[in-house]
């Protein structure tokens, strides 16, 4: 008897190994792009005994982006990435965008020198009174001038204060995303086509006026700011990258894995009523934005 449960054991062993193998290789499935989302780039042992979500150890990052190379992820740009959204290219399979928010000193100093070391590109959503006001913890307006000119780099624009854009006048609104590319492209000496909402909040008349603007893509944070209306262009959701997380979480983001995972909570929440009200939903999957 202890035979046979052994080799049950090694059997089911045997198959779960083969299992994984199986999702680490068709992971993620053509078509899904996986748009991560940093900030702050730390030593690993301030992040590790902080309490901030929005920053990272370097050591972890250089490890994340050490096997986005290794296993065959393809980072794209944020230019690519509009290619595929329009359906102007076709996706090849694994591309991923790697995008840091608000301009922070450590994206330069930690962050940009390990993307560059594998070959990863990146975009960065710059805040325009950080840069030009000259805030000590942010790059300074001559470093972003320096970054416009690096191939591996696209800068996006955050708004000209970062305040929270559905809580303005309507000038105000349209002030902080009209101007705030205005202003960076006088700057950088080239176009700004995409922009990234304060604290991902945003509402209609916030993204129609994006558009209007000019701009290609616009970006929030995660698939609950889309309060169940559809991902369009100018509502991207982002994975958000959090500390002390590890591979396999990390692993589980990048292949869609959690998303998929996500997606099938929605389902059954709904499926039994619980979080809705007691009222039954119809069930959709996010759309392709494609």
């Amino acid at each position: 008897m202890k035979s046979k449960k052994k080799v049950w054991v090694l059997g089911g062993g045997v198959g779960v190994f083969f299992a994984f193998a199986l999702l680490f290789i068709s992971l993620p499935p053509k078509g899904h792009v996986p748009i991560l989302m940093y900030h702050f780039v730390y030593p690993d042992v301030d992040v590790k005994h902080g309490k901030g979500s929005l920053n990272i150890g370097v050591d972890e990052f250089e490890l994340q982006m050490w096997f986005l190379k290794t296993f065959g992820y393809r980072t794209i740009s944020l230019d690519d990435l509009y290619a595929i959204k329009t359906g102007q290219v076709e996706p090849q399979g694994r591309e991923i965008v790697v995008t840091f928010d608000d301009g922070h000193s450590t994206y330069l100093t930690r962050a940009l020198p390990i993307l560059r070391r594998y070959g990863i590109k990146s975009a960065n959503f710059l805040i325009w009174d950080h840069l030009n006001l000259g805030w000590s913890d942010f790059v300074s307006l001559q470093a972003a001038k320096d970054l416009a000119g690096d191939p591996l780099v696209i800068l996006g624009a955050h708004t000209l204060s970062h305040r929270i854009l559905t809580e303005l006048e309507p000038k105000e609104m349209e002030a902080e995303i009209v101007q705030s590319k205005r202003k960076l492209e006088e700057a950088l000496g080239k176009p700004v086509h995409y922009f990234c909402y304060p604290t991902g909040v945003f509402n209609e008349e916030v993204m129609n006026l994006v558009g209007q603007a000019g701009y290609r893509l616009a970006f929030t944070t995660s698939r609950k700011r889309l309060n169940h209306n559809p991902e369009t262009l100018y509502s991207l959701t982002r994975i958000k990258i959090k500390p002390n997380q590890g591979l396999f979480v990390f692993w589980a983001n990048v292949s869609g894995l959690s998303g998929y995972a996500k997606e099938l909570s929605v389902f059954f929440s709904q499926l039994t009523g619980n979080g809705s009200s007691g009222k039954l939903n119809v069930y959709e999957p996010a759309p392709k934005t494609m």
